[in-house]
């Protein structure tokens, strides 16, 4: 069965927010923001709500890249489709909204803790960061660690 899910990159500037999962499949990497959707809900309200949840932060104007599929542990079938959405719109003030969140902050675009975040991340991000409409799938080894293989599509 495939979990649909949202991830949404807050962006201010030349920062980006990420958030280090205290629990769940991203335990100890950082991530934007997002998570599961409820049933009958559309995936920028999802987006909205996780964001608000998660960060303490309102989102507007929520930008819509596209579809990411995951398939995890070496699996050929869909684990996680997860709908990406980029803002630079927001209010509120930011705060910690619960310990199982695990700890968020602001980083350089530079300094992105590439390292500690999902392997993915470095093939989407510029397409996202370039304002960009893509889908796209990305298959983990058998540890969920490593892409064996990827695909990109940008749209016009």
């Amino acid at each position: 069965m495939v979990t649909e899910a949202t991830l949404v990159e807050i962006l201010d500037g030349d920062k980006l927010l990420l958030k280090k999962a205290g629990r769940g499949i991203s335990k100890g990497r950082w991530n934007g923001v997002g998570g599961k959707l409820i049933e009958g809900e559309k995936p920028a309200e999802g987006a909205a709500r996780e964001a608000l949840e998660e960060t303490g932060l309102t989102v507007g104007k929520l930008f819509y890249h596209g579809l990411m599929s995951f398939h995890n542990h070496g699996k050929a079938e869909v684990d996680f489709a997860v709908h990406l959405f980029s803002t630079r719109e927001f209010s509120g003030k930011l705060k910690k909204v619960s310990d199982d969140d695990g700890d968020i902050r602001w980083f350089k675009l530079e300094e992105l803790p590439w390292g500690e975040m999902w392997d993915d991340d470095r093939h989407w991000m510029p397409h996202m960061l370039g304002g960009e409409r893509f889908d796209a799938d990305f298959y983990f080894d058998e540890g969920n660690r490593t892409i064996t293989k990827h695909e990109i599509r940008v749209m016009g």
